[in-house]
């Protein structure tokens, strides 16, 4: 059935969680005041040891226990398989939708030439430390860079046509439990089949996620390792350096390889006995490759806040380049 018969059609909420005792109250919450009303909630519980399931109990949602596997591809295949719907909208435990976001997925979903939609994090959440800032703004600003019509899935928020979901049997549970592809493999099976994932920008939602430098440097180098992988598995390394990766930028890639050579240099000058405005140029041309992102930084959260994240900007640079070194080896390992 299309989309375009009904205006109306039920539409399924997939939530994967793990552990989630911090953030699902407020996502189960933000559902519920949705303007869309037509919808059913299936939660699956990824086998939490916290008290994730006794505070799912207390709204009205179905609760599924995944007993039989493990990983949030598993879960949201679970999901799918109960669901009822002509739409499946996956969305992370931490998320916290607004009112208008289910009808905006829904009404991507009537045209029949787009088969998926993938929305974007807002600029501000509620946790004000600049490490999370810098992170959630960058997620944020390497998906306003995106073109809109992209190859992958955001596991956060995606709206999905069920009979999309089902022709490609979902998830990749195998793949994401072995090489961290999660969602964006899916992507790149709807973009092998002639499907049309869209990204609107106009579908924002809240990130709850909240980093200290320790998580923030662990999840980089998790993250890069796994995108590296990932693109020499599927043999898209070479494209990455000209038109990005997913939602890594080239210029983004390019700072991360500069951001090891400049320590070089900086030492270089150290133990030469050169003067030190030598460095001066090559640190100007680091900026130079981030000024798009610096400048949105300051106009999102003014100059004093730009300026101080300027140093996880290069810490990021320097963990992502460690973590894709190793994620490359691994998939010419492999």
């Amino acid at each position: 059935m299309n989309l375009t018969d009904s205006h109306n059609p039920l539409v399924s909420i997939i939530i994967p969680v793990k552990n989630g005792e911090q953030t699902i109250a407020a996502c189960l919450r933000a559902i519920k005041r949705s303007y869309y009303k037509n919808y059913e909630v299936i939660v699956v519980d990824d086998h939490s040891t916290d008290a994730t399931a006794e505070i799912v109990r207390q709204y009205s949602v179905r609760l599924l226990n995944a007993e039989n596997g493990t990983g949030p591809n598993f879960a949201r295949n679970l999901g799918a398989s109960q669901a009822q719907g002509e739409v499946l909208i996956f969305i992370d435990s931490d998320i916290v939708v607004r009112r208008e976001t289910i009808l905006g997925i829904v009404e991507d979903l009537e045209d029949e030439t787009v088969d998926a939609v993938v929305g974007i994090y807002t600029a501000r959440h509620r946790h004000e430390t600049l490490v999370s800032q810098y992170k959630n703004l960058w997620v944020r600003y390497s998906y306003i860079k995106s073109p809109a019509a992209i190859d992958w899935l955001f596991g956060a928020i995606s709206g999905i046509k069920r009979e999309a979901f089902q022709n490609l049997g979902g998830f990749n549970s195998e793949f994401q439990a072995k090489y961290g592809g999660e969602d964006l493999e899916l992507g790149k099976r709807f973009a092998e089949a002639n499907l049309h994932i869209i990204l609107d920008m106009d579908i924002e939602v809240e990130h709850l996620k909240q980093y200290t430098i320790r998580s923030f440097v662990a999840n980089e180098f998790r993250r890069s390792m796994g995108f590296a992988e990932f693109a020499g598995r599927l043999g898209e390394t070479g494209r990455a350096l000209k038109k990005g990766f997913v939602n890594v930028y080239p210029a983004f890639i390019a700072s991360t390889v500069y951001s090891v050579l400049l320590p070089l240099f900086a030492a270089w000058v150290w133990m030469s006995g050169a003067p030190a405005w030598f460095l001066a140029p090559a640190i100007g041309f680091y900026l130079i490759l981030n000024i798009r992102f610096l400048n949105y930084l300051e106009q999102v959260r003014g100059l004093f806040a730009m300026m101080t994240m300027i140093g996880f900007l290069f810490l990021d640079h320097v963990v992502c380049f460690a973590g894709s070194v190793v994620g490359l080896i691994k998939g010419v390992i492999k």
